[in-house]
């Protein structure tokens, strides 16, 4: 699993890269089939494309990454939706009072430091209180349906002993890009192949190999 070619836009162009390269257990491949699932915090990802206002802020972002094995060889990474939208709405709620604060210090830098009188001027200029206006520039900028519509991604799988090799739709499995996976109960662990360079380790800001899911269904 690496960087790559898909994008996950988040908040005020905020965005997040994750796509596919290659996962693996068993010769057969069998211990795979179902679904597994990953908690990744964004948290970290997102401090990272935030301007210096909002170097306070560090709420959490759970993304839950799901991966579905079939039998055919087939497989789909998506993020799971109903999950997502409830911690979606959960952190946007502490981002909006966050940055509702963040507009009041710069009122008071600009010599309104009484909130109420904050409050009447930007209403008066915008027709709605600060965190109101907050929320519907974000409503209007981000989709999350489309956002997590966009990081699905279906492919094909191959394996051989304790290797799983892994393409996006459209291309071909490269034998040479794999990870090196073991399943014990209910739990699906990647791990760099043995040499494999470190830098590859981190996926993203707070993901990095190795990696572990707990089966899904």
């Amino acid at each position: 699993m690496k960087k790559g070619s898909k994008l996950l836009v988040l908040l005020l162009a905020l965005v997040m890269a994750l796509s596919i390269c290659g996962c693996g257990g068993s010769d057969s491949g069998k211990d795979l089939i179902g679904t597994w699932s990953l908690d990744y915090d964004m948290a970290d990802l997102l401090a990272g494309e935030m301007g210096e206002e909002f170097e306070g802020f560090n709420a959490s972002l759970v993304m839950p990454i799901c991966f579905e094995f079939r039998e055919d060889k087939t497989f789909t990474m998506y993020g799971e939706p109903e999950a997502f939208k409830a911690n979606y709405n959960t952190w946007l709620d502490e981002f909006l009072a966050f940055a509702t604060d963040v507009m009041y210090t710069e009122f008071a830098n600009q010599g309104l430091e009484d909130k109420a009188a904050a409050d009447a001027a930007f209403e008066e200029a915008y027709g709605t209180g600060i965190t109101d206006y907050l929320r519907q520039t974000f409503e209007a900028e981000v989709d999350v349906d489309s956002l997590l519509g966009e990081m699905t991604t279906d492919g094909k799988y191959d394996t051989s002993g304790n290797k799983l090799y892994m393409a996006e739709e459209g291309t071909e499995i490269d034998k040479n890009a794999y990870d090196v996976f073991t399943v014990s109960g209910d739990t699906l662990k990647l791990e760099l192949p043995s040499g494999a360079d470190p830098s590859e380790g981190e996926i993203l800001p707070g993901m990095e190999y190795p990696l572990e899911f707990k089966k899904a269904n």
